[in-house]
């Protein structure tokens, strides 16, 4: 049943991941991919603050917001630029993530 909840979770992910890049426009470093990173970091926060993750955590932690987010995405984006942008991006990426797992834990 794990196996299932998770792909569930995964497909329901994905269609969120879509809608959310095809939908915020790029300004520099802020992408699609930047917004769905940091909002999975935050929603994990709160997954894990509220102990979600010990009941659910097929369909929401590896499922919903394992489809959601997107590593490799970042790495790819982050390639696309100049050295200097490779390290902003990656790092402001790390640092936003860090700071909504936080806030979100904080729900």
């Amino acid at each position: 049943m794990g196996i299932l909840m998770a792909g569930i979770g995964a497909a329901i992910g994905a269609m969120l991941r879509y809608l959310v890049v095809y939908f915020a426009p790029a300004k520099g470093i802020l992408t699609g991919v930047f917004w769905v990173n940091v909002l999975g970091a935050l929603f994990m926060g709160v997954l894990l603050a509220n102990h979600a993750l010990n009941v659910y955590n097929g369909l929401l932690s590896t499922g919903i917001l394992g489809g959601f987010t997107t590593f490799s995405t970042m790495m790819t984006q982050s390639a696309q630029g100049t050295r200097q942008h490779q390290f902003l991006y990656l790092a402001v990426q790390m640092l936003a993530g860090w700071v909504a797992f936080v806030l979100g834990m904080q729900f």
